[in-house]
């Protein structure tokens, strides 16, 4: 197709704001911006009157079917009807756009329009269940699987943020235009390899990032923190994403900061000095360690402590050189590597490869990739 000029951009939440899902809209949006291309920003978030009669009607029969996990509002066929709606109407509004861009698997322009439509999305809802849940989703939650992937099929390009997830869809769609073009720092503060190394030569603190999902990965490093110490008096766990008193006990020198937004100025100036400073991170959560806090950390020159979940691996392949894979999440085996990591007398060269390993994956590289394969895409 012709070289892009303009974009109209569909998302779950204000694009403009840094704390939509995990800063992505944010920087995918205003790296466009940066290269010249107009951005039509579209909101598909829930309407609030639409939800609250939902939440009245609906929703109180939904909640008495224990076997659904994850239906709510957002995937009811209300949502559905009503966003189709607030689409039609942006194609009406933005006609010169040349493409439409979803940040969602669950909704697209298919159909409605001639211009070409993409998604982009880290996961379906179908891998939710597959991955995630392990577990059958109910009927109500069958009828959303199904108009998701009916606009999977129907989009001109599927771009998942994941190779496996990539690999996955390849294998289940007859779509065969799903394409995955690497992954993205979601970071707006650089640091030099001096003043990351300094930072950390005398640290001794361990960071942790993720939200009360990660519960059972906090809590085990809280575990062999607390064991740790008798050894490593001056240690410090810092983490970031759940709040002290979802924790039923934390030992002293535990520091809990909640969520830390990066569009306010107090919280990112403490957010991106944790990382400046952090010995290393750990995320042991089994299947899934915060992957884009985990590469953050990586691009601030941070070793890292994770499980070998699929996609990490698919990513940085099963021996790395920056950090320890491990194995399961137990205190004695996070402890272990712990200590591996706080006695490796080649600390640095750790520090310096997980920085390269991930120092590509620049939202500017990412989007020329984006824009290059639009592009270069002929509807047969």
């Amino acid at each position: 197709m012709q070289k892009i000029k303009e974009i109209t951009l569909f998302t779950n939440g204000d694009s403009k704001k840094l704390s939509t899902w995990s800063n992505v809209p944010y920087f995918f949006s205003e790296t466009l911006i940066a290269k010249g291309i107009k951005v039509n920003r579209v909101d598909l978030n829930p309407e609030p009157r639409l939800e609250k009669i939902w939440k009245k009607t609906m929703g109180r029969f939904v909640n008495r079917l224990t076997r659904l996990t994850s239906y709510d509002y957002f995937r009811s066929l209300v949502h559905y009807k009503n966003v189709k709606q607030r689409i039609k109407k942006a194609i009406i509004c933005y006609p010169n756009a040349d493409v439409n861009i979803f940040m969602t698997f669950s909704f697209s322009s298919a159909g409605m329009t001639k211009k070409p439509t993409v998604l982009f999305c880290d996961w379906t809802y179908d891998h939710h269940f597959k991955y995630h849940v392990e577990g059958k989703p109910g009927f109500l939650e069958r009828l959303c699987l199904n108009r998701e992937n009916a606009e999977i099929e129907a989009a001109d390009l599927v771009i998942p943020l994941f190779p496996g997830i990539s690999e996955y869809m390849k294998s289940v769609y007859k779509n065969k235009n799903i394409f995955y073009l690497g992954n993205v720092i979601n970071s707006n503060y650089d640091v030099s390899e001096t003043e990351a190394l300094n930072a950390k030569k005398n640290s001794l603190d361990l960071l942790f990032v993720g939200s009360n999902r990660y519960m059972e990965g906090a809590m085990a490093l809280v575990k062999a923190f607390e064991n740790l110490k008798d050894e490593y008096k001056f240690l410090k766990l810092h983490i970031i994403g759940i709040e002290k008193t979802e924790f039923k006990f934390l030992p002293d020198d535990v520091f809990c900061y909640g969520y830390l937004d990066k569009a306010n100025e107090a919280n990112r100036t403490v957010y991106y000095d944790l990382f400046r400073k952090a010995k290393m991170f750990i995320n042991t959560t089994p299947k899934w360690g915060a992957f884009s806090a985990a590469i953050e950390a990586m691009y601030f020159y941070v070793p890292i402590i994770v499980t070998p979940y699929e996609e990490f691996v698919k990513t940085f392949g099963k021996n790395i050189d920056f950090g320890v894979y491990c194995e399961q999440n137990l205190p004695a085996m996070i402890e272990t590597n712990i200590k591996s990591i706080l006695n490796n007398p080649n600390y640095n060269s750790l520090c310096l490869n997980a920085h390269n390993s991930v120092k590509e994956y620049t939202w500017s590289s990412y989007i020329d990739k984006v824009v290059r394969l639009i592009e270069g895409f002929n509807r047969t």
